[in-house]
This record gives C-alpha cells, sequence and structure tokens, in this order.
C-alpha cells in the first residue's frame, strides 16, 4: 500500500531542494506531487496579493489541482510513497477569512483534509534575512513568511504522524532529518 506525505511549511522552508534530495536518494522509490500554486501562478495566473477576491480565486484553482495532481499520482505511480510538494490544508493560510471558511468554501473539513495523508514533514523558513528567498512566486517578506509559517503550523497540528523541522543555518542538517522521516516512513 502507498503512503503519502505532505512536505509543508512557511515560504523559503527548503520544500523544493528537500524534493531534489528525496529524488535523489530514494530514485522510483517515491512519487513527487508538484506544489500547485507554483504551476498556476508560473503558469500566467494573476497574483495579486492585496487583492482578497484574487486571492480567493486562486485558492479554488490551487485547493482542486492539488486534489488532482495527488490523485492522478496516486493511481499512476508505482513508487512506494508519494511526497507532496503542500497539501491541500496550505490554502487556508492564505485564506482572507480564515481556516473555517476555507474549509466551508472548499466543501470539505478540517479532519478530512488531515486524513488524506499518512505523514507530514513541516519545514520552516530560516530565521536570519540573509538566508531568505523570494522569487516571482514567492512574493512574502521574511516577517510574512514567518507568519504564514505558523498558520500553517497550526492547521497541522492535529496530524497524528507529524514532524516539525525548524528553520536552520545550514540546510545539511535539515536534509539529514528529511531522508531519515522519509527512510523510516519506507521500512
Amino acid at each position: 500500500m502507498k503512503k503519502k506525505i505532505v512536505l509543508t511549511g512557511g515560504p523559503s522552508g527548503g520544500k523544493t531542494t528537500a524534493l531534489s534530495i528525496l529524488k535523489e536518494t530514494f530514485g522510483g522509490q517515491i512519487e513527487i506531487v508538484q506544489e500547485a500554486a507554483t504551476l498556476i501562478y508560473s503558469g500566467g495566473f494573476p497574483r495579486k496579493d492585496n487583492s482578497p477576491k484574487h486571492i480567493e480565486h486562486a485558492q479554488h484553482i490551487i485547493f482542486y489541482t492539488v486534489h488532482q495532481l495527488e490523485h492522478l499520482a496516486e493511481v499512476t505511480s508505482d513508487a512506494k510513497i508519494i511526497v507532496c510538494d503542500r497539501g491541500s490544508i496550505d490554502g487556508a493560510g492564505y485564506w482572507p477569512n480564515g481556516p473555517e471558511d476555507f474549509f466551508k468554501a472548499m466543501g470539505t473539513t478540517l479532519e478530512a483534509e488531515l486524513a488524506r495523508y499518512d505523514a507530514v514533514l513541516h519545514l520552516s523558513p530560516p530565521l536570519k534575512k540573509d538566508f531568505y528567498q523570494s522569487s516571482n512566486v514567492r512574493t512574502e517578506t521574511l516577517e510574512q513568511a514567518v507568519a504564514l509559517d505558523q498558520k500553517i503550523l497550526d492547521l497541522w497540528e492535529k496530524h497524528p504522524n507529524r514532524l516539525v523541522v525548524p528553520g536552520k543555518d545550514h540546510y545539511f542538517e535539515k536534509a539529514e532529518i528529511i531522508k531519515n522521516f522519509v527512510e523510516n516512513l519506507l521500512h
């Protein structure tokens, strides 16, 4: 039976780097589900973080894309573990009217979305400005990233199999923790 884990956390927590390390380490034993928000925003969807209506529309698209990408991986992959770059719950951290309204708008519950994942690996962003990286998709300041990280931490806190990796100055420390977590799930 396949296991599905979500790699989550605030912006610049190292999720993309972690996915590369996991793929290089475990090869065909894992299937990676790309981050829906990156696919959507880099594909041309307008990003207007100061407009609640834009945020709501974007989060609807992201939520349903996450579900479809994960389902596609579940039915087409022979991998033992599906690693998701963010999960269906993450959008609640960005939702303008709070998590309860997010789940209501999506027609689901926090509990139903938590049950979709066997494990959660939360990577927090670095706390030093020198290590934080913004991009055209990641537009948050370090302060906003830390605030989002806390919202996402709170959203996933009820998952029974969650590991939180705090921001570290040296990514190699995080990489070792991540590899060990996934290795334990494989065995």
